[in-house]
C-alpha cells in the first residue's frame, strides 16, 4: 500500500533542524514532511539537504516526504536528487501553478528512480496549490502525471494564497471557500484520491483547528497538514471515520450488495434509498477507515 493511502495528518519539520525531524518522527502523525523550502534560510539549504541522508534512522517508523524548493531555483533539482537518494516516499512542489513544471518534475523523478533501481512511479509527486494562479490552473496542473496521487491546498492564515486573494482569513473558511472547493473539484476530476488541506498556524487553538479540519473534511478533503505535534491528535480524530460511521456505511454496503446480487439497482435502508452512488461513498469511507487503522 503506498504510504500516502493511510495519511490523515502530515507533520512539517524544518530540514535544518535534525532535533525537530526526530521529534516529528516520534509523533503520532501519519507522515513527516521534511521541509527544504520556506522553513529553511537560504544559507542553510545545503545543510538541510545533507540532513536527508540521515533518514531513515532509528526514529524513522513514519513515512517521510520532502517539500523541495520551487521551480526556477537551482535548489529544486538538487532537492529532487537528495530526496530520492534518501528514500523519500514523495516530494512536494510548492506554489504549483504550471502544468509543464509538474511534467518536468515527473520526468526527472522517472530518471532518478531508474538510476536508483526503484520501480517507476514509486515516488509520489504532490503539487501544493497556494497561489491565485495555481487555483485557476488547478485542473491543468493536476492532470497528466500518474505519480500525482495527492494535492495540498495552501490555506495557511499567513500564506501566499491568503495574501494573493486579499481575503480575511478565519477558521470557518469563508474567504477561502471558492478556492478550497475549486482545488477539491480539480483533484476529483483528475482522479486524485488524496486532497489534503493546509496548515493551521495557531497550534495553541485546538478548537479553531477542529473547526477548520471539520470544514475541510465536509468538503471532501481526506487529510490535513500540521506544523506542531500538538495538532496531530485533533487532525487524526477529525479525519478518522467514527465507529458509528463505519457501522452505518457497512450496513448500507451490505444491503446494497445483497440487492445487487438479486438483480436490483437500489434498496431502502433505514428509510433512505441506497443506489450505486451511495454505495460508492460507503466503500470510500470504509476504505479510509481500514487505512487509518494500519
Amino acid at each position: 500500500m503506498p504510504a500516502i493511502d493511510a495519511v490523515r495528518s502530515m507533520l512539517f519539520a524544518p530540514g535544518d533542524r535534525p532535533d525537530l525531524i526526530i521529534k516529528a518522527a516520534r509523533s503520532d502523525a501519519d507522515a513527516v514532511i521534511v521541509d527544504l523550502e520556506d522553513a529553511v534560510a537560504a544559507g542553510a539549504k545545503d545543510a538541510a539537504r545533507a540532513n536527508l541522508a540521515a533518514w531513515p534512522g532509528p526514529d524513522s517508523a513514519l513515512p517521510h516526504f520532502v517539500r523541495i524548493n520551487g521551480f526556477g531555483s537551482e535548489a529544486m533539482w538538487k532537492d529532487l536528487v537528495a530526496a530520492v537518494e534518501a528514500g523519500a516516499e514523495g516530494v512536494i512542489i510548492p506554489k504549483a501553478a504550471d502544468r509543464e513544471v509538474i511534467l518536468k518534475a515527473c520526468g526527472a523523478l522517472s530518471v532518478l528512480e531508474a538510476a536508483a533501481g526503484q520501480p517507476e512511479d514509486s515516488i509520489t509527486l504532490i503539487p501544493m496549490i497556494e497561489t491565485a494562479t495555481g487555483v485557476l490552473n488547478a485542473v491543468e496542473v493536476l492532470g497528466g502525471c500518474r505519480r500525482v496521487q495527492a494535492v495540498m491546498f495552501g490555506s495557511g492564515e499567513q500564506g501566499d494564497l491568503v495574501a494573493d486573494l486579499g481575503v480575511e482569513w478565519e477558521p470557518a473558511g469563508t474567504g477561502l471557500a471558492y478556492a478550497r472547493s475549486r482545488v477539491l473539484l480539480a483533484a476529483r476530476a483528475a482522479g486524485i484520491p488524496h486532497p489534503i488541506d493546509g496548515v493551521f498556524m495557531d497550534y495553541r487553538d485546538q478548537e479553531a483547528l477542529r473547526t477548520e479540519s471539520r470544514l475541510a473534511r465536509r468538503l471532501g478533503y481526506v487529510a490535513k497538514l500540521a506544523i506542531h505535534p500538538a495538532q496531530v491528535e485533533v487532525i487524526n480524530e477529525v479525519f478518522t471515520p467514527t465507529p458509528d460511521e463505519v457501522a452505518r456505511h457497512r450496513a448500507v454496503l451490505e444491503a446494497f450488495d445483497r440487492a445487487e446480487a438479486e438483480g436490483a439497482g437500489s434498496v431502502a435502508v433505514d428509510g433512505r434509498m441506497v443506489d450505486r452512488a451511495v454505495a460508492r461513498t460507503a466503500r470510500s469511507v470504509l476504505a479510509r477507515a481500514r487505512s487509518s487503522s494500519r
